[in-house]
């Protein structure tokens, strides 16, 4: 549906870039819900035109789609809007390619060795055999809005360079208590990346990135309208499952009491 030039500019306008390897779809449906935001997919660069954020999300094979990007014209183009301040972000995938080199000494997902990144963040990825999988809980150092939750499936492993420094905090994986940094972001902060899925499922982090880019709209405050209970949803999830199969039978099948 096309909305007017009037009501385009009340809205925050999130372009999401379709990789032809792309992963993880569900990161970015909560704020493709929010009232006041217009989230599309797109597959040419000229479709970025009146981005007010873009991202490059997770993928399956990231050195192939990165290769695919610059071919396609979508590395200059997202250059070209960062250095007129619009936020770029990169989740997972899309982080690994915001940085200078993506290496793959065992070819794991090419035959080459190693490509050149964005160059947007000060950042290197080698990509291992072992992939990390995992629940994971961390603090915001982004936009302070406190714990988060999500989770992680990569082969990457990333090196901040330099001065960069990470943006967020990961003290439990998976149950296990450690203390791990994760992300960046760029000097002035409008580019900045992270491994962690479903990091807008977190209402304190969506509501809090949102209202820094309607800050720099000069849109007013307006919270958030899709506030969602994972707890709550999954309670209903087993509330179906209970009232659907036969748990008893289940229950003896694995030798356990109901």
């Amino acid at each position: 549906k096309n909305s007017s030039p009037a009501r385009d500019k009340e809205n925050i306008r999130i372009k999401v870039i379709y990789l032809p390897h792309i992963s993880n779809f569900t990161d970015f449906d909560m704020l493709e819900k929010e009232h006041g935001v217009k989230l599309e997919y797109i597959k040419r660069a000229d479709e970025l035109r009146h981005a007010d954020v873009i991202i490059i999300p997770g993928s399956k094979n990231t050195i192939d789609d990165l290769a695919v990007l610059r071919k396609k014209g979508f590395t200059s183009k997202i250059k070209e809007y960062s250095s007129k301040g619009v936020p770029i972000i990169g989740i997972c995938g899309g982080y690994q390619m915001l940085g200078k080199e993506i290496i793959d000494p065992d070819h794991i997902e090419t035959k080459k060795t190693s490509i050149k990144g964005i160059g947007l963040l000060d950042i290197t990825t080698t990509i291992r055999k072992e992939k990390q999988t995992c629940q994971m809980r961390a603090h915001d150092k982004l936009f302070s809005s406190g714990t988060i939750r999500g989770y992680e499936i990569h082969m990457g492993q990333t090196r901040l360079c330099n001065m960069t420094k990470p943006i967020f905090e990961i003290f439990n994986r998976s149950g296990r208590r450690v203390n791990i940094k994760d992300g960046t972001k760029s000097r002035d902060g409008s580019v900045w990346g992270t491994y962690i899925h479903g990091i807008f499922d977190n209402d304190n982090f969506r509501e809090a990135f949102l209202e820094n880019i309607r800050e720099s709209k000069q849109l007013p405050k307006r919270g958030l309208n899709n506030l969602f209970d994972k707890e709550q949803e999954y309670d209903k999830l087993a509330l179906l499952v209970r009232k659907s199969v036969d748990i008893k039978k289940i229950y003896s099948i694995m030798g356990l009491k109901c």
